[in-house]
């Protein structure tokens, strides 16, 4: 028996946790760019209690609002530019999957002068960065507690990693009361997205012994209460088993890697421009059935896992069924026939598509996207 598991940051879990943001950021520096989104986490007063948990461990936080959904290199360019300007040696990324992502692309790439472009799908960047905190306030990429970040590169049509040790968080701070007023349809697109990951991680070709604990353990959380969380977003006890089922995920996802539905995500969600656990959520159905023929054992234990039955067929009813109740769609209607070159080649390129369990050719991938029409 062989497998890998990968170093994490500091994990401190539970209500509350967010004001401990303070004495973690004064053990590694002394002033942090706070990294956040537009207007919730300022609405909420989130925003204030980071700063005041900072100021109060005698450090300077300087604020960078308005990273928005799908990043791209600019928005890291500018964060890199203003980490420079005000001198700050921590960045705290305070937000959703993509403002954690560009949070660690700051602190990541603080080690070079290099464009963020030179490492989207590139090079591992050089160590060290800076000491990244991550505080997320969705339920659903795990980001906090993974060593790569997601960023599109419009000019190159190009949505993948930058990864590395260096974009590693130093800290992450889970506080299920960051989510609990989180929309329902943020709710439902994050905590799909935590499902898959831990699906993909289960049955990843890298899963192991270790991984497989976290990805089952994840799989029952996020299975027993994200109907509960997006029907009642005040529903505490729906919220920490959501964080906690994501923060499981991202774990496992960070060694097992992932598999097709994440290789082809990236560019269906660059080209149509669909969040990226509703693009993940339409394709989970159709690669469940492709990989079956090499994981129905493993899908059956995840259907157990999830008190969804003990079959392959059993788990495609429960997705159906969550599906059917939450409003997601079965096809992409905006799919066309003459971007299938480059889904499919980004697609077999991916990383995460070399992880499927079951091997994945360019005639695969063109059945996958004919039946999404």
């Amino acid at each position: 028996m062989e497998f890998t598991v990968v170093r994490m940051p500091k994990i401190i879990f539970g209500p509350g946790t967010r004001m401990k943001v303070g004495e973690e950021a004064a053990a590694r520096g002394r002033k942090a760019l706070v990294v956040c989104g537009r207007g919730s986490v300022r609405r909420e007063g989130y925003l204030e209690q980071v700063r005041s948990s900072l100021a109060e461990s005698g450090v300077e936080g300087v604020v960078m609002e308005g990273v928005e959904p799908e990043p791209t290199v600019e928005m890291v360019e500018r964060g890199r530019a203003k980490l420079q300007r005000s001198g700050c040696d921590i960045v705290i990324g305070l937000g959703g999957g993509s403002v954690m992502d560009v949070a660690k692309a700051i602190g990541g790439l603080a080690g070079t002068r290099e464009s963020a472009a030179a490492f989207v799908a590139g090079p591992e960047p050089p160590r060290p960065g800076l000491p990244v905190i991550c505080l997320p306030t969705t339920s659903g990429t795990g980001a906090e507690v993974t060593r790569n970040a997601v960023i599109t590169d419009p000019a190159r049509r190009v949505k993948a990693s930058i990864r590395g040790d260096s974009l590693m968080p130093a800290v992450a701070i889970v506080d299920p009361e960051l989510t609990l007023s989180l929309p329902p349809e943020p709710t439902a697109a994050s905590g799909l997205d935590a499902f898959v990951q831990a699906l993909e991680a289960f049955v990843s070709r890298g899963a192991s012994i270790i991984t497989d604990d976290w990805s089952l353990r994840a799989l029952a959380a996020i299975a027993g209460s994200l109907r509960r969380a997006w029907r009642n977003g005040g529903d505490r006890q729906a919220r920490e088993q959501m964080s906690l089922g994501s923060l499981l995920a991202g774990m496992a996802l960070g060694s097992a890697r992932l598999g097709l539905v994440h290789g082809m995500a990236h560019p269906l969600g660059v080209l149509y421009h669909v969040p990226h656990g509703l693009v993940c959520a339409v394709l989970l159905p159709e690669v469940v059935r492709f990989n079956a023929a090499v994981a129905a054992d493993k899908y059956g234990a995840a259907a157990r896992a999830m008190g969804a039955g003990r079959t392959v067929d059993d788990l495609l009813d429960w997705i159906a069924e969550l599906y059917g109740e939450m409003g997601v769609p079965s096809r992409f209607e905006q799919l066309k026939e003459d971007d299938f070159e480059i889904i499919v080649n980004q697609t077999l390129a991916s990383g995460s598509t070399r992880a499927n369990p079951r091997p994945v050719t360019e005639s695969d991938v063109t059945e996958i996207l004919r039946r999404l029409m």
